[in-house]
């Protein structure tokens, strides 16, 4: 009887690895019984799902509390005998947030977690990093064993995330790192989010029916589809829990699509009927010379006013959804820092069995996302 503990199963990441997780149950026709349990702050009901997926949290044993809470996170793990595996996708991935809350959210949150699987003797720990963590400056593919961030070289996010790492590492047991590249697909409401509110303003400009994109078309900003994120997690969960993994591993997570700025605009153009526009080299010269915060400023006062006159205008009375680009936002630093991902390790691993089911952004997928904040209330029942 396999037995899954997700912590975060009730966010972007954890949401996916659910559906993940009931769907493979699904599919058993020997009889073994799943034991799936779902940790999380928040209730499924109020998290903007839809019925499908929402259905899927009254089949799980599913808890909500305090994730700051040791004694909740010990509660978490009480069972009759050890979890298999334990999923640690509850570390904060949102852009935005304070010192304080990255410390608490990333760095004590994943320690705790980690200690918690080795001392229950956990038989695999996955730890959901993110691909912030390299520090790089030159439009090339990162491995895995690039360059990581420093203190004081990046983002309080990148630096906590990367401590997080550590603490996976020193458990003790059989443990995975992954770190997913800009991570798209149902449920996101940040990484590809802001763009597809551009695209959707600039359809609705009749003057131009153009998408204004900055830096240069080349830049690597790598990608991945959250289903490949969950498919990902619990096929490397089972290669380490097995006798061809042990220890620790890390991989990447990136489609192999190695999308460029280009590529990314050009998905989301097409699925809006609007031409991506690239600014010219006197633009990209003076939005250079603007200090991160004061371009994401820029950006963020020219969008959010309409944005918001649209949600209004077709009663849409509380939705998270913002075309806000925080400045740690991946795309706001695209020029000093390209984001290229090299994915292809985890899926060239003898004895791992995965492949990406979404090899390239395109616009089929950026639907799916539109749809279904459609269908949910979150975004305006407009055609697309």
């Amino acid at each position: 009887m396999p037995s899954f503990l997700v912590f975060g199963a009730a966010n972007f990441y954890g949401r996916a690895l659910i559906q993940h997780l009931c769907h493979e149950r699904l599919k058993q026709t020997d009889g073994t019984i799943w034991e799936i349990r779902g940790i999380d702050k928040v209730l499924p009901q109020l998290a903007s799902f839809p019925d499908n997926v929402l259905g899927l949290y009254s089949t799980i044993d599913y808890r909500m509390g305090n994730l700051r809470c040791r004694e909740f996170l010990s509660q978490a793990f009480e069972k009759n005998r050890p979890w298999d595996y334990v999923f640690n996708f509850a570390a904060e991935h949102k852009f935005g947030q304070s010192d304080q809350v990255y410390d608490q959210d990333v760095r004590q949150l994943s320690a705790n977690i980690a200690q918690l699987a080795a001392e229950s003797k956990a038989g695999v720990l996955v730890q959901l990093s993110t691909a912030l963590v390299f520090d790089n400056n030159s439009n090339v593919l990162c491995a895995e064993e690039a360059a990581e961030t420093s203190n004081g070289s990046s983002s309080v996010l990148a630096q906590c995330h990367v401590d997080a790492e550590a603490s996976a590492k020193k458990a003790g047991i059989p443990a995975v790192i992954l770190r997913p590249a800009l991570c798209y697909g149902p449920g996101d409401r940040q990484n590809a989010v802001p763009m597809l509110i551009m695209a959707q303003l600039s359809k609705l400009d009749d003057d131009s029916r153009r998408m204004p994109v900055l830096w240069d078309k080349n830049l690597r900003i790598s990608t991945v589809h959250v289903a490949d994120v969950a498919t990902a997690a619990v096929a490397a969960a089972r290669y380490q829990l097995s006798s061809a993994g042990g220890g620790v591993s890390t991989f990447n997570l990136a489609d192999p699509g190695d999308t460029t700025n280009a590529r990314l605009a050009q998905a989301v153009g097409a699925l809006f009927g609007v031409e991506p526009s690239f600014q010219n080299v006197a633009m990209s010269f003076i939005v250079k010379r603007l200090k991160t915060a004061e371009l994401a400023e820029e950006v963020n006062q020219s969008l959010l006013g309409p944005w918001m006159d649209l949600l209004a205008k077709h009663g849409v009375s509380n939705s998270p959804l913002s075309p806000y680009l925080d400045q740690e936002h991946p795309y706001c630093r695209l020029d000093s820092q390209p984001r290229g991902v090299d994915g292809s390790r985890i899926a060239s691993t003898p004895g791992l069995v995965f492949e990406y089911q979404h090899p390239r952004l395109d616009a089929a997928a950026l639907r799916e996302m539109v749809e279904e904040f459609q269908a949910v209330g979150l975004w305006p029942a407009i055609e697309i």
